[in-house]
């Protein structure tokens, strides 16, 4: 499992950006995500961007070379085959379909563990708690990603949304979808078309592009 126990560097000073994956690079600030940052996730297809970053933080850039270790907590429907489409490591994730009424302490724990924890808290959180999920992310160093509730936390410092999305692949009334052409943007910055997924599962950029076989998601 990764380290257990981190260094002490406070607010991520010193540590090497957590990896996101190449398509996203343009949308994040400085190419990576700020170990112990919160990263509120939102809109549309939202659970697929949390998934994309999960993908990029356990495909790259562990201790070891050999990529970190992610969770994913309070998200059932988040798919181990869809993120592993993505790239992401499956035998390095940790998944945490239902936290229950102490999910705080689960994701307390966690963090003290892994590189990043994708959470989608089962209920708004009391300030309390967001603060002390806040604190131990930061000083563990590692990056909390919110798919919900991202504006009862303290301390955002980046918010990434799923802008508009249209998949692809049904015709006159019939058809399977095949793949989701999504605008993703930063608050404050310029966004990008991004497959998400492609046709294979991938993550890659996407031309602005309209067709009949497309269906507003």
């Amino acid at each position: 499992m990764a380290q257990a126990v981190r260094a002490f560097a406070p607010d991520g000073a010193g540590r090497e950006p957590v990896p996101v994956l190449s398509a996203l690079r343009p949308v994040v600030p400085g190419g990576g995500l700020r170990p112990g940052s919160v990263v509120g996730v939102g809109g549309h297809g939202a659970g697929t961007l949390g998934l994309a970053l999960v993908a990029g933080a356990s495909r790259h850039g562990g201790a070891d070379g050999a990529g970190g270790w992610c969770a994913v907590v309070g998200m059932p429907d988040a798919g181990v085959a869809a993120a592993a489409g993505m790239g992401a490591a499956p035998q390095r994730l940790l998944l945490v379909d239902d936290p229950g009424d102490r999910w705080p302490d689960v994701v307390a724990a966690l963090v003290e563990a892994v590189d990043l924890v994708l959470l989608r808290p089962p209920e708004r959180p009391g300030a309390a708690a967001a603060r002390r999920l806040s604190a131990l992310a930061r000083r563990h160093g590692c990056v909390l990603a919110l798919a919900a509730f991202a504006d009862a936390w303290p301390g955002v410092r980046l918010r990434l949304r799923v802008d508009e999305s249209r998949w692809e692949g049904v015709g006159a009334g019939h058809g399977v979808l095949r793949a989701r052409r999504a605008r993703v943007s930063a608050e404050g910055r310029g966004g990008a078309w991004l497959w998400l997924p492609g046709p294979s599962g991938e993550v890659a950029p996407a031309e602005r592009t309209r067709t009949r076989l497309e269906i507003v998601a």
